[in-house]
């Protein structure tokens, strides 16, 4: 019989409430496919590669998105109507505000 994993005992103090949530997810997803060590180990191929844009090896890559399926498809359901970054260059912000009228008294 495998023993069972503690898996709320192995967040890390650096880690957001998102980033555990969704690491702690696929743990939980996994946790009776892999020994302890391992499904560490994968979990945060994952979570390096959804939250910090970490790339790996394609047979990595593949086997990392084959497991993290219902978990990455869970986690941008969710994502969707959070508020988005928009990213502009200095010299466009600097012309719209340039460009702006204000309201006389």
């Amino acid at each position: 019989m495998k023993p069972s994993i503690d898996i709320d005992s192995l967040r890390t103090e650096h880690e957001s409430d998102e980033q555990w949530e969704v690491r702690r997810s696929f743990m939980e997803e996994h946790k009776e496919d892999f020994d302890e060590e391992e499904l560490i180990t994968l979990a945060q191929l994952f979570t390096n590669i959804e939250f910090l844009g970490c790339r790996y090896p394609a047979q990595t890559m593949k086997r990392i998105a084959k497991l993290a399926e219902k978990v990455s498809a869970k986690y941008k359901e969710s994502r969707k109507n959070k508020l988005k970054r928009t990213f502009v260059e200095a010299s466009d912000a600097a012309e719209a505000k340039a460009k702006r009228t204000f309201k006389q008294s």
